[in-house]
């Protein structure tokens, strides 16, 4: 039976679930499938993606939702374990597909019109797992080897420890997640058309470059001003 065989009939969330069934994190550790390259290593890189209006603010920047769902499901990431420019063409495919599919309702869930794939964000499977709250040294972050599928073998898991946690804590780690997630700048989505840009301009982030255009997203027209531009990084 996989690690992620879970107890369909169960009223506990899916990451809950995950965390009883692995209550030291010792998981991480496990291969999970012979498609994947192995356990997720401290000094890998991963991709987060950041979509609006879900964890985006348009003229505010991100908000801490960023990794919300690693509290419930658990936080999908793609390991970049060749570097950004091996796998950017790749990622940015992915998410936008999926970002596409919530627009449409093919998802499964509602159709979401304005859904939008911004770009990703960075941060290492260490920087995740180092994180720690005041007076509490407990070790919550886990990413877990989500390679399940030869066509997805690159997926990570991340998934949050809240046992015992009092509201307050809990969004004191999703800011704490955030901050982490800004540090290396939003890889901006090729797929994005003018208001998209505009919103991406207009977070707080600095902006990485997508490094080729992937997508007929128009480049005609000039964003408007907003008060909170970021950087624009080559």
């Amino acid at each position: 039976m996989s690690f992620y065989d879970l107890d369909a009939s169960s009223k506990k969330a899916r990451a809950e679930q995950l965390v009883e069934k692995d209550p030291e994190g010792a998981k991480q550790l496990e291969k999970v499938s012979k498609h994947s390259p192995g356990p997720v290593k401290d000094e890998e890189l991963l991709a987060r993606s950041l979509e609006y209006p879900s964890k985006f603010h348009a003229e505010g920047g991100l908000n801490d939702a960023l990794f919300q769902d690693a509290f419930s499901h658990g936080a999908s990431a793609q390991r970049l374990t060749n570097g950004w420019a091996s796998h950017e063409s790749d990622v940015h495919s992915r998410f936008e597909a999926r970002a596409k599919a919530r627009r449409n309702g093919s998802s499964g869930k509602p159709i979401s019109p304005d859904f939008t794939y911004m770009g990703s964000l960075h941060m290492t499977a260490g920087d995740l797992r180092r994180v720690r709250l005041n007076a509490d040294d407990k070790a919550r972050i886990r990413v877990y080897d989500a390679g399940n599928d030869e066509s997805d073998s690159l997926h990570a898991e991340i998934i949050i420890d809240a046992s015992g946690l009092q509201r307050q804590q809990r969004h004191e780690l999703r800011v704490r997640l955030m901050k982490l997630a800004e540090q290396r700048g939003l890889y901006v989505s090729p797929y994005l058309d003018q208001q998209g840009l505009h919103r991406a301009e207009c977070s707080q982030c600095c902006l990485v470059q997508p490094s080729a255009t992937l997508s007929i997203a128009s480049q005609e027209g000039t964003p408007e001003k907003c008060e909170s531009k970021g950087t624009l990084l080559p």
